[in-house]
């Protein structure tokens, strides 16, 4: 990996901070490529500005906790905007069921039409990275900065650290998993079929997981170092008074979407700085994944948190924002 340098001269619509009075948030309703999609701007949005335009995961979560933390503090610094991609938070779901990444990027562009500006940093958590990366791939001329937060950008990847939790953390539900048909399953894919290997683990945590007392428990470890974090992320997601469908999870991970194949595609197109910033205990993602993505990009800078999972911004918050004031300042 080699570090990106910054130009002496930096952006001034992108780090000129806004006053308290305009970092107040404000919602807006759009309807961009056919769907009502609901966002939130720290300030009102001109033309000169490179905003920062957060992308939540999930898929299907909502942009409200990341607002609530992290964002209180980055809308006094930054020009601010939250996007509830569709079918989540407060947008609307589409009629036709369309939740296709190509889709999905087309609903970023369109919004970036919407706010009128050229360029944005792009920022994205989880899920939302995956969005950020295929955004940054498909539309690189609009894209100043990348910032990927513990970022599904590599679900093959992803899996083998779902694997390495349950193998570490829940012995007994491995072992039954493994004498069940899905160990079978698991030791009868090809050498190098590295989806179908994919789709055999995510069966084999499923059985595994369905054998345990609690099957939220596995998922709780990958997510959060802290268990004070989880109860703070689970008090601000009642307080939103917002829950996933499952309809964009649905979409993506039916047989024919092949999403839990995905990988980055086209690294080369990524050549915009590019922060990689990732919790050291995350297992919901994975920490290598993280590290070759940044490896394979010529102006990345890759921060690991030692402190948090898949949290960070709520985990280890002053480290957070000192890595992406750091990044977005070219400290």
């Amino acid at each position: 990996m080699r570090l990106w340098v910054v130009a002496a001269a930096l952006l001034a619509g992108l780090i000129a901070p806004p006053s308290r009075a305009q970092a107040e948030e404000t919602r807006h309703d759009a309807i961009i490529n056919g769907v009502r999609l609901a966002y939130w701007t720290s300030r009102p949005i001109v033309p000169t500005d490179v905003p920062v335009l957060f992308l939540h995961g999930g898929p299907g979560y909502n942009s409200y906790s990341f607002r609530m933390t992290a964002g209180k503090a980055l809308d006094a610094r930054y020009p601010m905007v939250y996007l509830d991609e569709r079918g989540s938070g407060e947008s609307e779901r589409p009629w036709r069921g369309d939740y296709a990444l190509a889709t999905l990027v087309e609903d970023i562009e369109g919004l970036r039409r919407q706010l009128g500006v050229e360029r944005m940093v792009v920022a994205g958590h989880s899920f939302g990275g995956t969005l950020a990366v295929e955004y940054a791939q498909t539309h690189p001329e609009r894209v100043a900065r990348l910032i990927l937060i513990d970022a599904a950008v590599d679900l093959p990847g992803a899996m083998e650290s779902w694997m390495q939790t349950l193998a570490t953390r829940f012995p007994k539900a491995y072992a039954a998993a493994e004498h069940a048909d899905a160990g079978k399953a698991l030791r009868a894919v090809p050498p190098g079929d590295a989806c179908a290997l994919a789709r055999a683990r995510m069966a084999f945590v499923g059985a595994a997981t369905a054998t345990l007392p609690d099957g939220h428990a596995f998922h709780d470890r990958q997510q959060f170092h802290v268990m004070a974090a989880k109860e703070e992320q689970e008090r601000l997601d009642k307080q939103s008074g917002l829950r996933n469908t499952g309809e964009i999870g649905a979409a993506l991970m039916a047989p024919e979407s092949g999403f839990i194949c995905y990988s980055v595609a086209h690294p080369e197109r990524l050549r915009m700085p590019t922060l990689v910033l990732v919790g050291a205990h995350d297992g919901a993602v994975g920490v290598a994944p993280q590290r070759a993505l940044a490896g394979r990009l010529p102006h990345a800078r890759l921060v690991v948190l030692p402190g948090s999972a898949h949290f960070p911004y709520q985990e280890e918050p002053a480290a957070f924002l000192e890595a992406v004031d750091g990044f977005l300042h070219g400290d």
